[in-house]
């Protein structure tokens, strides 16, 4: 019997485990960095089943790590990622609920099996990784140097149209510019304001006619979050946040450059003034390891999925761009069932209170343990892809 069939045996005794994880968190969604009850629910789940978990892990309050499978002279090191922030007001939209049961769930069976005997060549940790939708807590364990201490890492996302091997992100920067202004009544005496939503307008503008000459995979977003309080009132205060994406680093870098002299010449020209601040993290492209993606293409077709082949030519953006820099990373999207869904919507968030929602769990689990066993078996394969991953550094 091969390791892959053992490990989807015994994946089905600790399913029900898995499954009051991801209902749990569905029902109680915590949004990002804010956690502390859903990482007690899955370490309790982990601590039931033996295994030890390191809390505030990487100085991170809702972080965590547990160490799955423990060899002496280990071939390799591996990382199960396992995400569980939910987003304001539409709840777990983007599966991390079930997301992150399938990687728990995969962790308690190959930890079961090196319990039961089967011998293990590499180390194998789950990594809590908290606040994806966010601030992208994942780029502050890259700055730790967490995964440079890893071979391989892996975790499973859902999706609501298609399943593939491997995910295609954009690097990212996010930007709040905040301008300020001079109050005053918009009809008594309008010439005594200084009127901040023009700094606001302007900017937009501004990269409006940016865009023309950007690249094509350039993506730029904004948010008016404070513009003015009445149409009588001359407003002092606005803010603008800002998101610029593209598939390379460097190129959204100085992207970036241009953005921000963008926000100082508009308050410049409306008399404003203007604070400009870096929100969040900066998260990298996603840097593509071909190996890696074949050897998961060729763990779907074992298991019958139905999988479209490499990543997705354009996607959004997440934090595992950066983990994908310090160690070859994967993040494989699987398909809810049922009809076609938007993610970051209330029929994604209500997907993970369906009963379809199990199955999709235990496939997910599956597509991570059957990757890790082969590479458990041909420990060449992990040289292959650790050789392609240095050759892109």
């Amino acid at each position: 019997m091969s390791l892959t069939t053992t490990f989807a045996d015994l994946c089905k005794s600790f399913a029900p485990d898995a499954f009051t994880i991801n209902y749990t968190l569905a029902k109680n969604p915590e949004i990002s960095s804010q956690e502390f009850e859903s990482v007690k629910t899955i370490g309790a789940v982990l601590e039931k089943h033996g295994m030890d978990v390191t809390y505030e892990f990487c100085d991170l309050p809702t972080a965590f790590k547990s160490s799955v499978v423990k060899v002496d002279n280990p071939k390799g090191r591996l990382a199960i990622l396992c995400e569980y922030d939910a987003l304001p007001e539409v709840g777990h939209a983007c599966g991390h609920s079930a997301s992150g049961s399938m990687s728990v769930l995969a962790a308690l069976t190959l930890h079961k099996m090196q319990q039961e005997g089967v011998a293990f060549n590499m180390d194998i940790d789950i990594i809590g990784t908290p606040d994806e939708e966010a601030m992208g807590c994942k780029v502050d364990m890259c700055n730790a140097g967490v995964f440079k201490e890893y071979d391989f890492a892996i975790m499973v996302h859902l999706d609501g149209e298609e399943t593939r091997p491997n995910s295609q992100f954009l690097a990212l920067d996010c930007f709040r510019a905040k301008y300020h202004g001079k109050p005053a009544h918009a009809a008594g005496e309008p010439w005594n304001g200084v009127n901040a939503v023009n700094g606001v307008q302007l900017a937009i503008h501004a990269m409006d006619m940016m865009r023309q000459q950007v690249r094509p995979e350039t993506r730029i977003g904004t948010w008016i979050i404070a513009g003015g309080t009445a149409s009588n009132v001359i407003p002092a205060f606005g803010e603008l946040e800002v998101t610029v994406r593209h598939t390379e680093r460097e190129y959204l870098n100085g992207l970036s450059e241009q953005i921000k002299k963008i926000f100082e010449g508009a308050a410049l020209c409306t008399g404003t003034t203007v604070d400009v601040e870096f929100y969040g993290n900066p998260y990298d492209d996603m840097n593509q390891n071909n190996r890696g993606t074949a050897l998961i293409e060729a763990v779907m077709a074992d298991m019958g999925l139905d999988f479209e082949p490499g990543p997705a030519a354009l996607g959004g953006s997440s934090d595992i761009g950066n983990v994908s820099y310090q160690c070859a990373a994967f993040h494989p999207k699987l398909r809810l069932a049922g009809e076609p869904k938007v993610c970051h919507s209330k029929e994604f968030a209500a997907a993970m209170l369906d009963p379809t929602i199990e199955q999709t769990i235990i496939d997910g689990a599956n597509i991570i343990g059957g990757t890790v066993l082969r590479l458990v078996e041909n420990p060449e394969i992990l040289e292959e892809i650790v050789a392609e991953f240095n050759s892109t550094k």
